[in-house]
């Protein structure tokens, strides 16, 4: 089981050695692939080790780190791990400013992934800020994720978008989804 794999996984990381730690990421993220639900055992365990590799200079560090919150945020989805996988899409979603597209689709398929384990209202809170930022190249990643997330997930957002007062004749009041809130 995973109980005698990940602690040597997590020693040998412990090793400065780039391919090495680049190897372990791998093995990490194919092992939270094949062991699905049960990987919330191990969260918070790898959770450090997955921070390390979020914020190393190593662009490959990051994208294989990426990849392996891919596979733990839905192997853990609705099993009460959401404080680590909010912790989690902090450390990945400074990424998606990355410019190699590896790296790029490795961030997206992350926060895909974390919008499966978190829920499309929290990663639309994230989205929200950066819609109408006055940088261009911003304001192309925050619509790429808000458009990912409303092809998939339309029908959830709606409680998720902010209310906005009425201005005279226009009403933007959704009534009955705030009565049956």
């Amino acid at each position: 089981g995973p109980f005698t794999v990940l602690p040597a996984l997590m020693n040998e990381y412990r090793v400065p050695e780039l391919n090495i730690q680049n190897g372990v990421l791998k093995a990490l993220s194919f092992m939270f692939e094949y062991i699905g639900d049960m990987g919330k055992d191990y969260v918070y365990a790898v959770t450090p080790l997955l921070e390390d590799a979020l914020v190393d200079r190593d662009p490959v560090h990051r994208q294989t780190g990426c990849a392996t919150v891919k596979h733990l945020a839905l192997g853990v989805a609705n099993l009460g791990c959401e404080d680590a996988m909010i912790h989690l899409l902090n450390l990945v979603w400074p990424n998606i400013f990355e410019e190699s597209p590896h790296v790029i689709q490795a961030v997206l398929d992350a926060i895909q992934g974390l919008v499966v384990a978190l829920g499309p209202n929290i990663i639309l809170q994230y989205t929200l800020q950066g819609l109408y930022h006055p940088a261009r190249r911003v304001r192309e990643v925050f619509w790429m994720v808000y458009n990912t997330l409303y092809m998939y997930n339309s029908d959830a957002m709606v409680m998720g978008f902010p209310q906005i007062e009425d201005e005279g004749e226009n009403t933007y009041a959704r009534t009955t989804l705030e009565l049956f809130i």
